[in-house]
């Protein structure tokens, strides 16, 4: 990995939908270099995928909280695995870390209603593994996935 691949990551970082007709043109290389190199380095598993950032401000789910979980269990990802499938009506389950610290796991979920969340919480606390949550409403993002609202 060179410094172009660098550049052309941090491009499709910045907006996923370039062409490599574009990014050639920014760059000052051939398109079949362009391509050549993001090939290479989706086959790699660098870029591990495109995606829409959506506004759900404007949508449904409008509320987005970080739901922080303590836990005691032999296999940790075993049980996010089962939280995370978990089947709650107007849930998104967006995020999942392990962390290190205080709390074992973050989740950032979005929801419909604080209904839905409570809904959730009843769902993930039906594991016996799960000992503690505390969640944290988020008032409104500022930066996120290379998208700025400030």
């Amino acid at each position: 990995m060179d410094d172009v691949d660098l550049r052309i990551l941090e491009l499709l970082e910045e907006n996923g939908r370039l062409s490599h007709e574009e990014i050639s043109k920014i760059l000052h290389i051939s398109r079949p270099a362009v391509h050549q190199r993001v090939s290479k380095l989706e086959k790699n598993g660098v870029i591990k995928g495109y995606r829409s950032i959506i506004d759900w401000r404007l949508l449904e789910q409008k509320i987005k909280v970080l739901i922080f979980v303590k836990a005691r269990c032999q296999n940790f990802k075993e049980l996010a695995g089962k939280i995370v499938e978990l089947q709650v009506p107007n849930v998104k389950i967006v995020e999942c870390q392990r962390l290190a610290g205080e709390w074992c796991m973050m989740l950032k979920v979005r929801v419909n209603a604080p209904e839905d969340l409570t809904n959730l919480i009843d769902e993930m606390v039906k594991h016996d593994e799960v000992l503690e949550t505390s969640t944290t409403f988020i008032l409104s993002t500022l930066y996120e996935d290379g998208w700025k609202e400030i």
